[in-house]
C-alpha cells in the first residue's frame, strides 16, 4: 500500500446471475457497480443502436465546455462540474433543461405526464429458509421498509435528474412464487405486462423466463431483473434486458486473466495442506447452474478462457442452489475435488453455497487454495464470516465490487441522508439503489422521445471513467473497454484475500471478526491489465480492510440539501 490512500484500517496485527439469487435484492450495503447514475470523464459519446453509435433520435443537449456558456443550465447542474448537483463522485452530465412538448405517449408505460415503473420484491416467505439464513446474516428483508427506501430513491432523483416533464410512477409487485420456480415467474412477468409499464426493476432470480417474458413483451427489465445475463441472451433481447455488473463473460475474462498471470504454474503456496503447498497447482472449479442449465454456456466460456491460458481443470462440477440438499451436495462436490488431487478450488457462485463446502471441507480433512472467482456476494463480510474459518482464512481472488469504507463513508447512505435528514429504513439501501440507477441514466440521456431504443441510446452515452478503489468503471456501448457493443455494466475488478483476524464493520455496519483485504488499497483492473508479479496477497502491509476516510479521487462534491417539505 503506497502513502497515497489516507488513513486506510490495516488488518489486524498492526491491525439472473453469476450465481442469480433472490438474495441479490435482499442484501445491503455494497455498491456492486458502483452507482450507475454516474459517468466519467474519459470515454466517447456513445449511442444506442445496433453498431453502439449514439443515432437512436436526437437525444437531448449534453454539457460541453464549447456549450456551457450558451445555455442556462439551471440550478440542478454544477457548471464547473458540468454534472448534476448531486452529492455522488460522478452524477450524470448536465442536460439542458426541458421546455416545452416532450411528444406525449411515445411509447407503452410512457404519457406526456408519467413514466409507468414496477418494481419487483422478493417475498421472503415464498422461500424461508433462503430468507432466514440472508436474515441472520444480518440483511433487512422487510418489504415495506425496501419499498419506502426504494420510493424515496426514486423521488429524490427524480428532483435531480431530467425526467422532461414526466414524473415515474411506481407500483410495487410482490412475487408470488420462489426464486426458482418457472411457473410462478412466468406467470408473474405475464400479471405485470398487463399493467403496460416501460419499465420493470428486480425480479426472481433463479430462473431466465422473468426477464425473457418481459422483453417478449417489449418492457425493460433492470439491475437485479437481468443481473449478469449471457451476452447471447443479452443481444438477442437488445434493448431490453439491462444488468448491473459485467456479464459472465467479462467477469470470467477478468478471473481468467487474473489466475493466468498470478497463479497457473506456480506453487499452492496459500494452500491450508502443507503437501499442497509444494505442489504445482492443480485447478478445480465448482460453478453454479440450474435444473435449465441456464449457466451452462457462461461457464463453458470460462472453461475455454482457462484452457486458451493453458490452465486446465483437473475437476468441474457444477451444483444447484438446493439449501436442503446444500450438505448432501457439498460432500460429494468435496469428495470429487480431493480424488482429483485439486490444490486450488476456484468458486464461482452464489454468496450461500460455501458454508455448505468450506464446512465439508473441513470434516474430510481437505484444505485446498479457495480462489474466489465470478460471484454474487460471497466476496463481502456479509457472507465471508459465515463460512468456516479454518478453510476460508485460505480464500482469495477477484472482487467486482468496490473497496469499503465505513458506513458513514458510503455514497448511497449518505445520499438518503442528504435528501432525507436520516438514514435509509432498510439497510439494503445500496442495492436497492443499483436497481433504481439504471433507470434514470437511460431516462436523463435518452431525451424527451422515449422508448426502450433511446433509452438504450442513453445508456451508452454516459461517458466512462476509470475505476478508483472505492468505485468501480462503469460503461455501457463502445468505449473500447470490451470488443465490440459492451452490454454489461462494471468493467474492472479488484483482487482481495480474507483476514479472519481483521475486526470491524461489515458491509451492513454490523461489528465482528473476518473482512475482505483488498490488495493495493483496492486498485482496480480492467481487461489486460492485471499485474503478472504478485501485488501483496497475504501482506497486511500491502492491503485495505475498510478506509476510514475518503481518498481523494472518491470524495463527492457537496451541495445543500433540498429543502424537506
Amino acid at each position: 500500500m503506497t502513502g497515497a490512500a489516507p488513513s486506510p484500517r490495516r488488518p489486524p496485527n498492526a491491525l439472473r446471475r453469476y450465481a442469480p439469487f433472490l438474495v441479490v435484492l435482499l442484501i445491503a450495503g455494497i455498491v456492486v457497480v458502483a452507482l450507475a447514475v454516474r459517468g466519467g470523464n474519459d470515454g466517447g459519446d456513445d449511442g444506442g443502436r445496433a453498431d453502439g453509435t449514439a443515432s437512436a433520435g436526437a437525444g437531448p443537449v449534453i454539457f460541453s465546455e464549447d456549450n456551457k456558456d450558451e445555455i442556462d443550465w439551471g440550478p440542478r447542474c454544477d457548471t464547473e462540474r458540468g454534472r448534476v448537483a448531486l452529492p455522488l463522485v460522478n452524477s450524470l452530465p448536465c442536460v439542458k433543461p426541458h421546455t416545452g412538448d416532450n411528444g406525449g405517449a411515445t411509447s407503452p408505460g410512457v404519457t406526456g405526464d408519467a413514466i409507468k415503473v414496477v418494481v419487483y420484491q422478493g417475498d421472503p416467505r415464498q422461500n424461508p429458509l433462503q430468507a432466514a439464513l440472508v436474515r441472520s446474516a444480518g440483511a433487512d428483508v422487510d418489504l415495506e421498509t425496501g419499498k419506502e427506501t426504494a420510493l424515496n430513491y426514486i423521488r429524490l432523483l427524480e428532483r435531480y435528474y431530467e425526467t422532461y416533464g414526466r414524473r415515474i410512477d411506481v407500483e410495487f409487485f410482490v412475487g408470488t412464487g420462489a426464486p426458482n420456480d418457472e411457473v410462478t415467474a412466468r406467470a408473474d412477468a405475464r400479471a405485470i405486462a398487463d399493467k403496460q409499464p416501460f419499465a420493470v426493476l428486480g425480479g426472481p432470480g433463479q430462473t431466465p423466463v422473468f426477464a425473457e417474458e418481459l422483453a417478449a413483451n417489449k418492457i425493460l427489465c433492470l439491475g437485479g431483473c437481468a443481473l449478469a445475463t449471457p451476452e447471447k441472451t443479452l443481444r438477442r433481447t437488445a434493448p431490453f434486458l439491462w444488468g448491473n455488473g459485467p456479464t459472465p463473460e467479462q467477469a470470467s475474462t477478468l478471473t481468467t486473466e487474473m489466475i493466468a498471470n498470478l497463479l497457473a504454474g506456480k506453487k499452492a503456496r496459500w494452500a491450508g495442506s502443507p503437501a499442497f503447498r509444494d505442489r504445482t497447482r492443480v485447478f478445480g472449479a465448482v460453478h453454479y447452474d440450474t435444473p435449465d442449465g441456464q449457466q451452462t454456456e457462461a461457464f463453458a466460456f470460462f472453461r475455454r478462457s482457462l484452457q486458451r491460458e493453458g490452465v486446465t481443470l483437473a475437476a468441474d462440477i457444477p451444483f444447484f442452489l438446493d439449501i436442503a440438499r446444500a450438505q448432501e451436495n457439498a460432500r460429494t462436490m468435496i469428495a470429487k475435488l480431493k480424488d482429483a488431487g485439486v490444490t486450488s478450488v476456484i468458486y464461482y457462485g452464489d454468496p450461500l453455497t460455501p458454508k455448505y463446502l468450506t464446512e465439508e471441507a473441513t470434516a474430510q480433512d481437505y484444505f485446498p487454495e479457495w480462489i474466489i472467482g465470478p460471484n454474487v456476494f460471497a466476496d463481502t463480510a456479509v457472507f465471508g464470516r459465515t463460512y468456516d474459518q479454518r478453510q476460508w482464512r485460505h480464500a482469495f481472488g477477484v472482487s467486482l465490487i468496490a473497496a469499503r469504507g465505513t458506513q458513514d463513508t458510503s455514497q448511497s447512505r449518505n445520499l438518503y441522508i442528504w435528501g432525507y435528514g436520516e438514514p435509509p429504513p432498510n439497510n439494503t439501501y445500496a442495492v436497492i439503489l443499483g436497481d433504481i440507477a439504471p433507470l434514470f441514466t437511460g431516462v436523463h440521456l435518452a431525451g424527451p422521445n422515449l422508448t426502450p431504443e433511446t433509452f438504450q441510446a442513453g445508456l451508452f452515452r454516459a461517458p466512462a471513467r476509470r475505476g478508483t478503489p472505492l468505485n468501480p468503471s462503469v460503461s455501457r456501448g463502445r468505449h473500447g473497454i470490451w470488443p465490440g457493443i459492451d452490454r454489461g455494466g462494471s468493467d474492472d475488478a479488484t483482487l482481495i484475500w480474507w483476514d479472519p483476524e481483521a475486526e470491524g464493520e461489515s458491509e451492513i455496519g454490523n461489528q465482528g471478526k473476518g473482512l475482505y483485504v483488498f490488495v493495493n488499497g483496492g486498485t482496480r483492473y480492467r481487461r489486460g491489465e492485471w499485474p503478472k508479479t504478485d501485488p501483496g496477497l497475504f501482506d497486511r502491509s500491502k492491503g485495505v480492510t475498510i478506509y476510514e476516510e475518503i481518498p481523494p479521487e472518491d470524495r463527492p462534491p457537496r451541495y445543500p440539501p433540498p429543502s424537506r417539505r
